[in-house]
């Protein structure tokens, strides 16, 4: 199989991402001297990260925050001296942690 029918079968299996960088990682792969394995997951890396990324921005849209720009890295804890910063984080990753395991 050339590039070209590669390409092509990509894009069949609506892979047009992986297909759009396919020659670019194949030349990295051979300026690095990649291992095989690790030309196979490069772009199954990049793509889980852009669906993760798509995933992230609908839920912020259908939550409906708002103001959506508003982070916890922009969220001013001296308004409240008594809050806790610490606390703030673990149990918002606790509660992560807990949705992880109701959806595992």
């Amino acid at each position: 199989m050339n590039l070209i029918e590669l390409n092509r079968a990509l894009r069949l299996l609506r892979l047009g991402g992986i297909a759009a960088v396919l020659e670019m990682r194949l030349h990295q792969a051979q300026a690095e001297a990649m291992a095989p394995i690790d030309l196979i997951l490069l772009p199954g890396r990049g793509r889980t990260h852009r669906r993760s990324d798509r995933l992230l921005e609908r839920r912020r849209k259908q939550a409906r925050f708002r103001d959506p720009q508003k982070t916890l890295d922009n969220f001013d804890f001296t308004f409240n001296p008594k809050m806790n910063r610490s606390l703030v984080f673990l149990a918002i990753a606790l509660l992560s942690f807990n949705t992880m395991l109701l959806y595992a």
